[in-house]
């Protein structure tokens, strides 16, 4: 049944929340399954309804030491609006604090399952990862390319497509310092009179990065980033 009053509206919010929440964390750890639209709301459910129940025996605690500052449950089941009406500060924290303690208590519980689980998985194209997320703020990707026919390329990475089929996927690589490398050869061909190469995912047999910046003049490689 729909909500029809604002704080049934908030607790139903509070409720799911942290089940959603945990739900996208899982997927930075495990590999998404296919799976039908009742079986993802029923599991977001089951653990909304695990983690809202945990933080409500916390939440039960602290309304013991503090009985004047939330909610009576059992008041405001019988009474509805009316309960919620002239009790507004009470029903407002008590959702807050439930909601925050179930999205810790969803949080916390990842990071134990992330310990044993190193590394991080992306929904989309790794390209992103390494020239968006990776990305230290202030530098610009240097990659270097080799491709199936063994031709190497150098340059900065520009524009490209995310596409999840190598095959439709397109890198452009372009400078200054713009260069390539055919197989057999022992020097560089620089191209400082071309702007662009574009490059098709497919032929990518392998491609290292740097991320690259000016200080005082000089060019500096920086550490990739890795946000928690």
């Amino acid at each position: 049944m729909a909500p029809e009053t604002l704080g049934a509206l908030l607790a139903f919010l509070a409720f799911i929340a942290p089940g959603l929440s945990f739900e996208l964390l899982r997927e930075r750890r495990r590999p998404s399954r296919e799976e039908t639209a009742f079986r993802e709301a029923s599991r977001i459910a089951l653990t909304s309804v695990l983690f809202s129940g945990c933080a409500l025996v916390l939440l039960s605690g602290m309304r013991a030491v503090a009985t004047s500052w939330f909610v009576d449950p059992g008041a405001w089941l019988v009474a509805g609006n009316s309960y919620a009406a002239a009790h507004l500060p009470a029903v407002g924290l008590s959702v807050a604090l439930l909601l925050l303690l179930s999205l810790a208590l969803a949080v916390l519980t990842d990071q134990v399952f992330r310990r044993r689980a190193p590394g991080r998985i992306v929904p989309g194209s790794i390209w992103f990862a390494m020239f968006r997320q990776h990305r230290p703020e202030g530098t610009t990707p240097w990659v270097h390319l080799r491709l199936e026919d063994e031709t190497e390329i150098w340059g900065y990475a520009g524009d490209y497509t995310p596409d999840q089929d190598l095959a439709n996927r397109e890198l452009l690589v372009e400078g200054p310092e713009l260069q390539y490398r055919r197989k057999g050869a022992t020097v560089n061909t620089k191209l400082p009179d071309w702007q662009f190469i574009a490059v098709r995912g497919e032929l990518i047999s392998w491609m290292k990065v740097l991320y690259l910046t000016s200080e005082n003049g000089r060019t500096i490689s920086v550490p990739a980033r890795y946000d928690s």
